[in-house]
């Protein structure tokens, strides 16, 4: 939780599920809203980048570039904040 602060919205189940399903990204979907208030899900490409994101009421925000989900999770997460935040 340390690395990253939004962890502390979630239950310890929900970190666990999160961080031991860290080879599907996409799993990660479900707690985005608990995670990040005005993200309701992002939207992933074949490659798995991920390049906009959806708002609770269905608003489609593209992001400026796309994000990898590589390494731990919660650096990629980290990513997804800076772009929720440039958009």
């Amino acid at each position: 939780r340390e690395s990253f602060a939004r962890f502390y919205f979630l239950s310890n189940e929900e970190l666990l599920e999160i961080l031991s399903q860290t080879k599907d990204p996409k799993a990660v979907q479900p707690h985005l809203r608990k995670c990040f208030e005005a993200i309701h899900r992002v939207e992933f490409e074949d490659d798995l980048a991920m390049s906009c994101m959806f708002s609770g009421e269905g608003e489609k925000v593209v992001w400026d570039s796309t994000v990898y989900p590589e390494g731990n999770v919660e650096f990629w997460l980290t990513d997804v904040e800076r772009m929720m935040r440039m958009s």
